[in-house]
């Protein structure tokens, strides 16, 4: 009897480890960095805009280029593996990324507290000024559409729209999906205002016959990564920090929004001590192959992925 109840424990005590080697196996799978992730499959999923020039957009021919997508083609490199651009909207940017579809998402997303409740940001790669794309002729003032009669347009997800809201909780709303349908609302008197960055608003303001007021709001934009993820959080800030120092940054942002950045890189402006050190562990930095900055700063970039 009690070789029976000693066999009955045995049998319990290996099933115990059996489980405990398995919830340890599988915890150490579902821990894996991104970064050791992108470079065991070889290649690395980026999300960005497909709409936005010049931080994002596709070309006549298709091509994916702006600032955004050579930020990644450099980084692609210097992780010595290949790259694949999907595109994200304001509404599929954080599923797409906590699904594991794309591995970073780089393009013009501002950290904000609520944001960060799921997911991480790096240190910021720009900063950009929130401005109101409004009719040719209407105010300039960003402070004559802080009305209770102003309905302003926006898109889902933008964090100017938090902001707008904290500093005038009785503004009204309407918000769409993509960029085009406000700016198409604007036109057709259906909001009066639309609340937008700087440079897309530029952008409509000069192909559609609008006009942008003065800026009311200054944003940073960083790289969004998922949650809890240091190796590959700390991979990407120091690469950034390497941009800034190599001036790579300053070249690439010159290239497509025509003059160099007007803001500093890392925690208030102070670059990581020693940054350039490659680590002996989790931290690829391949060297570049002869003639890749040319083309990274040259009008082709999108021939290097």
């Amino acid at each position: 009897m009690r070789s029976g109840m000693a066999n009955v424990k045995n049998v319990a005590a290996l099933l115990v480890g059996i489980l405990a080697l398995g919830l340890i196996n599988s915890s150490a799978s579902a821990a894996e960095s991104t970064l050791h992730t992108v470079l065991k499959r070889g290649k690395l999923l980026v999300g960005t805009t497909f709409d936005s020039p010049p931080t994002g957009s596709l070309d006549a021919q298709g091509n994916v280029v702006g600032y955004a997508p050579d930020l990644a083609r450099y980084i692609a490199k210097r992780l010595g593996v290949e790259l694949e651009f999907v595109q994200i909207t304001a509404a599929t940017r954080v599923p797409l990324l906590q699904t594991g579809r794309i591995d970073v998402e780089i393009a013009i997303t501002t950290p904000q507290k609520a944001r960060n409740e799921v997911v991480d940001f790096t240190l910021a790669h720009m900063w950009d000024d929130g401005v109101l794309l409004v009719s040719q002729g209407a105010s300039l003032k960003p402070a004559d559409y802080k009305t209770p009669t102003t309905t302003i347009g926006g898109t889902q997800g933008n964090g100017f729209v938090e902001n707008w809201k904290a500093e005038y909780p009785e503004a009204k709303f309407k918000l769409y999906r993509e960029e085009p349908e406000v700016v198409i609302a604007l036109k057709n008197g259906q909001v009066d205002a639309y609340l937008v960055n700087a440079f897309t608003g530029s952008r409509f303001a000069k192909s559609q016959g609008l006009a942008i007021t003065e800026p009311w709001k200054r944003s940073e934009n960083a790289f969004m990564v998922r949650q809890d993820d240091s190796k590959w959080r700390n991979w990407l800030n120091w690469a950034l920090q390497r941009m800034w120092i190599e001036k790579t940054i300053h070249k690439l942002y010159a290239k497509w929004y025509g003059f160099e950045p007007n803001f500093k890189m890392g925690d208030n402006g102070q670059i990581q001590q020693r940054v350039e050190i490659i680590g002996k562990t989790d931290d690829p930095w391949q060297a570049l192959p002869p003639g890749f900055l040319d083309t990274l700063f040259g009008d082709k970039s999108y021939t290097l992925n």
